[in-house]
């Protein structure tokens, strides 16, 4: 039987309401999300935008519950992916 890899992403997201603005500005902090001409830029535009957009996007997560539910719901995908491979087998 051939064997299957399957490899399971996403960008991450806040645990906790306290964590929106450090995650918000790492995420705009990285140049493969964002790619400036001027790489200096880079960090003090994260700030900006981190800042701006944190209250708003605080008010969303705790709509859903307090934070990103993407780790519950990749881990979940990862045990169905498993069980049906078990079963495969």
């Amino acid at each position: 039987m051939a064997r299957i890899g399957v490899l399971l992403l996403n960008l991450g997201g806040p645990e906790r309401i306290q964590d929106v603005g450090p995650f918000l500005y790492n995420l705009f902090a990285d140049p493969e999300i964002i790619r400036l001409p001027l790489p200096q830029l880079q960090k003090p535009l994260a700030w900006l935008i981190s800042s701006l957009r944190a209250g708003r996007s605080q008010k969303a997560y705790r709509s859903i519950g307090g934070g990103s539910p993407l780790r519950r719901i990749t881990d979940q995908q990862a045990k169905v992916l498993q069980s049906e491979l078990r079963q495969r087998r």
